[in-house]
C-alpha cells in the first residue's frame, strides 16, 4: 500500500512549545505553554538498549539461538534557538532561578538567574512540543507537530563569534511518562499532522 506521502513537500521547524509537569511528571489541566518561535533546528537520536541473545548448545553444538528485540528507552533532543528566552530557559531548567521582568505592559523578560543547587532539588519534568510547518508551493498546507511528554532539566550551552550571535543549544532527555494523568500513560514522544497552530 502507498504511504501517501509527497516528498516535493518542504518543511520548516517554527515553534517550540514547553510546560511544566509537577515533580512526579503529573501534567497540570489549564497550565499554559510557553512558546517560542526563535527556534532554528532539532535533532532527535532514540537510545536503545540491545536486545539479549540467548545461545542453547547442546554438547558444544549449537541447537537454537533467540534475539530479543531492541527496546526504545529514550530520546536525546538537541533544540537550537536563535536568540534568549527567559522563560524557555526557566522551564527547562526545571523551573528553577529567578527571572527579573521590567515595568513595561504586559512585563517583558530582560534577565534570567540560573538556579542555585539549593534550587535544583526542586527541579521539575517539563513536556515539550516541535512544530513544522509543512509548504508546497507558496502555500502552508499543515503542520507536524511532534510531542514529548516527559523531559529531563537540564542547562543551556552557548557558542558565539564576532559575526554572529550566542545562540543558546539545549541537549534534553526524554522519556516515556507513565504518570502523565489520572490511567494515562505516554510514550517517549509521538507525532501528528494537525491543520492549524494551537491558540
Amino acid at each position: 500500500m502507498a504511504d501517501g506521502c509527497n516528498c516535493q513537500i518542504a518543511y520548516d521547524v517554527i515553534r517550540c512549545d514547553i510546560r511544566e509537569l509537577t515533580v512526579a511528571g503529573v501534567s497540570v489541566p489549564g497550565l499554559p505553554w510557553i512558546t517560542s518561535d526563535s527556534i532554528v533546528n532539532f535533532d532527535i537520536s532514540p537510545e536503545i538498549e540491545a536486545g539479549k541473545k540467548n545461545v542453547l548448545r547442546c554438547g558444544g553444538v549449537i541447537k537454537n539461538t533467540y534475539q530479543a528485540p531492541d527496546e526504545l528507552t529514550g530520546a536525546s533532543v538537541k533544540v537550537s534557538f536563535c536568540c534568549e528566552n527567559a522563560e524557555v530557559e526557566y522551564v527547562i531548567n526545571g523551573s528553577t532561578g529567578m527571572i527579573v521582568y521590567d515595568s513595561s505592559s504586559p512585563p517583558c523578560a530582560i534577565k534570567y538567574n540560573e538556579p542555585t543547587p539549593a534550587q535544583q532539588a526542586n527541579a521539575r519534568p517539563f513536556e515539550m512540543r516541535i512544530f513544522m510547518r509543512e509548504v508546497s508551493g507558496s502555500s502552508t498546507t499543515g503542520y507536524k507537530q511532534i510531542n514529548f511528554y516527559y523531559c529531563l532539566p537540564t542547562f543551556c550551552s552557548e557558542k558565539g563569534d564576532q559575526e554572529a550571535y550566542a545562540t543558546p543549544d539545549y541537549n534534553i532527555k526524554c522519556s516515556d511518562n507513565p504518570s502523565y494523568a489520572a490511567g494515562v500513560a505516554k510514550p517517549v514522544r509521538s507525532w501528528e499532522m494537525v491543520v492549524t497552530l494551537p491558540v
